[in-house]
């Protein structure tokens, strides 16, 4: 039996589960870690960096577009709790031009999760572009630095 496409097969999937793992823990971190799984991706393969890392940038990206958007109520999910939001938009709202600053700070650092910080960014009505833009860019250094740390151990 032949089996050698299982070998070209592997490299498609892995960049497709990586968007998909991405976009999931984007929309529930609580149970997915994207983090964890670029640091097994990094260190268990031999996969490039770029692709990986652009496609977990762009799954978070879209998950994270999708929870400003409820947060702006625009969209309606069930299971995503905005109560905590509109607290946390009263504080954002007292410090006028913080916004886009601890949207910068949470897209590379994870503190505040940017999970709150999208719906946040959504309930004050942040500029949607302005907003992706920190949420790719951050991501992308988040990312690269994880996907890197592996081989510093080598």
């Amino acid at each position: 039996m032949d089996t050698s496409y299982l070998a070209e097969l592997a490299p498609a999937a892995l960049l497709a589960a990586t968007f998909a793992f991405a976009f999931v823990s984007g929309i529930i971190p609580f149970v997915l870690n994207i983090e964890l799984y670029l640091l097994a991706v990094a260190a268990l393969t031999d996969a490039s960096m770029v692709p990986i890392v652009g496609l977990a940038t762009a799954g978070q990206t879209i998950a994270k577009l999708i929870l400003y958007l409820v947060g702006k109520g625009a969209l309606n999910l069930k299971w995503v709790k905005k109560s905590a939001a509109s607290k946390a938009a009263d504080a954002f709202a007292k410090r006028p031009g913080s916004g886009l600053g601890i949207v910068a700070l949470s897209a590379v650092v994870g503190i505040p999760p940017l999970y709150g910080v999208a719906l946040v960014a959504g309930t004050l009505r942040l500029p949607l572009v302005a907003f992706t833009v920190l949420i790719v860019i951050g991501r992308l250094v988040r990312f690269g630095g994880i996907f890197l740390a592996p081989g510093l151990f080598r």
